[in-house]
């Protein structure tokens, strides 16, 4: 097992055995305790590049409790949208190519709550989180990003990203879905949220977005792409 969580260029993976081969600018770790993992990540933040691979064999759980302890997590959620062409909806924000995803809010969570189950009985928590998740990426797409015809067609891996806020540490944890939607639809960026364009984007022609986007989400549009 393993989990990726990016800050900025930098990547930090948390593995359940020793990694087999030393990358190019990785460092290596096991895991031996909180205090050494927190001072390990704290000063491995301010670097501008490289791998920190922090591993544990025996104490995997209490290690990712750990790493995930030293942050404040904020729930996220968006979408992967593709047209009939083939074509993904990026958004560009902060000088930035981004996919439409934001904050999963209170307001997502009651209306998750007035749902009733497809079965039975009442949403398990993991049923409900996944509702939550998927009414505040649809949300999200259709507020950033002017759509208004669209539906989540399957759901995505995780992202992880490290951001500070002053001496504040955030986790951003996000739940993407792949989207469906249509160029019949006109597209309207959100610019109230610093949002100054929405476009469809050929899957041929990412390479001028990838030089122009986040870190952790190109491992996210190539494993689309790879199964599209």
């Amino acid at each position: 097992m393993k989990i990726e969580i990016y800050c900025d260029d930098i990547l930090m993976v948390l593995l359940d055995s020793r990694p087999v081969k030393l990358k190019e600018n990785e460092l290596q770790v096991q895991y031996t305790g909180r205090r050494a993992l927190k001072d390990l990540v704290f000063d491995f933040e301010k670097k501008k590049k490289g791998i920190l691979s922090v591993w544990s064999d025996d104490k995997y759980k209490q290690m990712v409790k750990a790493f995930f302890s030293l942050h404040e997590t904020i729930e996220a959620a968006g979408g992967v949208v593709f047209n009939e062409h083939g074509e993904i909806l990026f958004i560009h924000r902060n000088g930035k190519w981004d996919l439409p995803k934001g904050k999963i809010s209170g307001k997502d969570r009651r209306k998750a709550a007035k749902i009733k189950p497809g079965r039975p009985g009442k949403f398990s928590a993991a049923d409900m989180n996944d509702q939550v998740a998927r009414i505040a990426a649809l949300r999200e797409v259709k507020e950033e990003t002017g759509l208004k015809n669209f539906k989540i067609s399957s759901e995505l891996p995780f992202t992880y990203h490290i951001y500070f806020n002053g001496d504040r540490r955030f986790i951003k944890h996000t739940r993407w879905f792949r989207m469906e939607g249509s160029t019949e639809d006109s597209l309207k960026p959100q610019i109230a949220e610093g949002i100054i364009i929405a476009r469809w984007i050929p899957s041929n022609s990412l390479a001028c977005i990838f030089n122009h986007t986040y870190e952790s989400l190109k491992p996210l549009i190539k494993s689309v792409l790879a199964y599209t």
